[in-house]
């Protein structure tokens, strides 16, 4: 087991790797570790209250007045945002919940017939989309209807493939590196505790663009990502060492201060260090031994603070994992179409 002497940004301390899991707590209990586990059922109850469905363009309603003969009408909302309705005319309709929607054309509706009650259905809802990627039977884009949670996005994508190992069917997601991204950045949450353990505090709301990623089990790569002068996943064979991981990156970039960051363990709760590359090529720090999952990231001279860093890092890998897995399924789907048995879907409506 070797000892590095970590310098922290805010002081200097002393933490131990080996090959041992970082999960695990005993060995490590001198290393830096994260919790990013913050939802709480208020918050998940306030964000149910506000996220709610706003329609786009594309989404299709049906529009009527109660009592009123003819006066049911299917109608788009068009590329400006907008839907026609023989009474009001062109009304705006992008951005608005149907309830807002309702309270604007019954009062345009009132202005011509005094009593008119009006009644709005969604038809078809194709303006708003999620993507879930990875270990699931039926990997794709969906359409958001309604209020939509990961559990429901699993649910739609058919659940969790399973796999024949070792005379068993297993399961192949890998849970503790799998991730919800939202406009670029990693949403904190436990898949673990979500999908193995039913902790409905970790059931986010899918959003417009989201992209959920479970990567798989069987996959034994190690992720070198940031100030690297060639990112890329490193295939774990029987053993490899940070220098060896760098040096398949081709080394470092002058924008970094020469720190290394390792990510090790499950992103909700992941365990930290810090190694010096500088340091290392100089003998003054051991040349460390990583495993797979592990994520070594450089970060830019300019990020000061030690969870800031983790943060990026685990953002950085979920965009790589999230490109490599959409590249696999593409790949797949393009063979799909000379194979008839086989009908895993890219988009599903």
């Amino acid at each position: 087991m070797g000892v590095l002497c970590l310098a922290v940004l805010t002081g200097t301390g002393c933490s131990l790797f080996s090959g041992a899991n970082l999960g695990e707590a005993s060995p490590f209990s001198k290393a830096e570790q994260f919790d990013f586990r913050t939802n709480s059922t208020q918050q998940l109850v306030a964000e149910a209250v506000t996220n709610v469905y706003r329609l786009g363009v594309g989404d299709v309603l049906a529009i009527s007045v109660y009592g009123e003969d003819g006066s049911l009408r299917e109608t788009p909302v068009d590329p400006n945002g907008n839907i026609t309705y023989v009474l009001t005319g062109a009304v705006p309709a992008a951005g608005r919940t149907i309830d807002e929607l309702r309270a604007d054309l019954q009062a345009r509706v009132a202005a011509k017939l005094s009593r008119a009650i009006l009644n709005i259905v969604p038809v078809r809802f194709g303006s708003q989309t999620y993507t879930i990627l990875g270990e699931l039977n039926y990997p794709g884009t969906y359409l958001i209807e309604g209020r939509t949670t990961i559990v429901d996005a699993v649910a739609k994508a058919r659940g969790l493939r399973t796999g024949y190992f070792r005379n068993s069917t297993a399961e192949m997601a890998d849970f503790r590196h799998a991730t919800l991204m939202r406009n670029g950045q990693v949403l904190p949450l436990d898949f673990e505790a979500l999908l193995r353990q039913g902790d409905s505090t970790q059931n986010r709301m899918l959003q417009n663009g989201d992209i959920i990623t479970i990567p798989s089990s069987l996959v034994k790569s190690i992720y070198v990502l940031g100030e690297v002068n060639f990112p890329r996943t490193v295939g774990f064979v029987s053993s490899v060492s940070l220098i060896q991981a760098l040096t398949e990156a081709q080394g470092i970039k002058t924008t970094s201060d020469g720190r290394i960051v390792i990510v090790r363990g499950s992103l909700s709760r992941p365990v930290v260090t810090v190694a010096h590359y500088d340091k290392m090529l100089a003998g003054k720090e051991p040349n460390l031994s990583l495993l797979p999952g592990d994520i070594v990231f450089v970060p830019p001279d300019r990020y000061a603070f030690l969870r800031e860093i983790v943060e990026k890092a685990i953002s950085a890998f979920a965009t790589t994992v999230a490109h490599e897995t959409a590249v696999k399924l593409f790949n797949e789907s393009i063979g799909t179409q000379n194979n008839s048995t086989t009908t895993r879907p890219v988009i599903v409506p």
